[in-house]
């Protein structure tokens, strides 16, 4: 907890770098939640993406940020945790009101008592709803050393889809 702490002092301490607002989305994995899966998760499982975005260097129409990540899913085998840090590059504009982002992470996975190393690359667009809040879909990588070790997997890599809103304090 202490680490936690320390890396959120140190996000906002970037803070006064950014002109931009901080950001803190969160986001349901679509799949997990429309029609679940074929490892026993039924539709409307939970599978929770958050972030705590800050942007640290401002371009002309865009910004490079650095972010927590928190994930959480109640699955069948046991719940799934992630905690990430990471960096992205965000354009504010490609087309009118959607924007796009590019986001690099590593974090741990707790499941059964046990942490595993990962890492994800993910794209989002967003669309902005207001001056605060935007509608934000999130395509994600993540290398997932857990469904190796504790299920005997030959997939490492898994592809997630997020659907949820990103608001500016």
């Amino acid at each position: 907890m202490k680490k936690i702490i320390t890396i959120f002092i140190l996000i906002l301490s970037f803070y006064n770098y950014g002109q931009n607002k901080i950001e803190i989305s969160l986001q349901q994995d679509a799949r997990l939640f429309l029609v679940g899966d074929q490892k026993g998760n039924d539709p409307l499982t939970i599978n929770f993406l958050s972030k705590l975005e800050v942007p640290v260097y401002n371009l002309e129409k865009s910004h490079l940020s650095i972010y927590l990540g928190i994930e959480y899913a109640d699955l069948v085998g046991k719940n799934f945790k992630r905690y990430s840090i990471g960096t992205g590059y965000i354009v504010k504009s490609i087309y009118g009101k959607i924007g796009a982002g590019a986001y690099l992470d590593f974090g741990k996975i707790y499941r059964k008592d046990e942490g595993f190393n990962s890492f994800s690359l993910s794209g989002e667009l967003n669309y902005r709803l207001s001056e605060k809040l935007k509608l934000i879909c999130t395509q994600q990588l993540t290398y997932r050393k857990d469904l190796v070790v504790l299920y005997n997997s030959n997939n490492k890599y898994v592809i997630s889809g997020f659907i949820g809103l990103k608001y500016s304090l």
